[in-house]
């Protein structure tokens, strides 16, 4: 119930609400398992989707990718260990693009964003909704 009032859900019969708990028992059970992993450096949770089945997930996923990659892509400069730029105020909150397959707009901001913050040292928060808006190709 906590997690409905969390995220303003509402199911309109007893059997959806009943299915959509037996989705969220499943994956509190994987982030549980997930969780007890004490090689992990990392915390899984519950978010908006996690009384999605699998097919309602699959329909965000609109960008189909090429299935093998034939270039190795190589990264120059790399520092000697790994870097987590959320320690370091370089990225923004997660944002939630819904449901209107504006994937590449939330990755190209944030790609632009982190840039600005590592040339100037200050991170803004620009707007998905202004590239989407001036798309004229989709």
């Amino acid at each position: 119930m906590n997690h409905m009032v969390e995220f303003g859900l509402s199911f309109a019969t007893k059997e959806e609400y009943e299915m959509r708990l037996g989705i969220f028992t499943m994956k509190d059970a994987q982030i549980n398992e997930i969780n007890a992993n004490p090689e992990n450096t990392w915390e899984a949770g519950h978010n908006h989707l996690s009384t999605w089945t699998d097919g309602e997930y699959q329909r965000l996923l609109g960008y189909k990718g090429p299935q093998e990659l034939n270039e190795t892509n190589q990264v120059y400069g790399v520092s000697n260990g790994p870097i987590d730029w959320r320690t370091k105020g370089a990225v923004n909150p997660v944002k939630n693009q819904g449901q209107c397959g504006s994937c590449w707009a939330f990755s190209a901001i944030s790609a632009i964003e982190g840039h600005h913050f590592l040339q100037t040292g200050t991170l803004l928060s620009l707007s998905e909704q202004e590239a989407v808006d001036c798309d004229t190709q989709s």
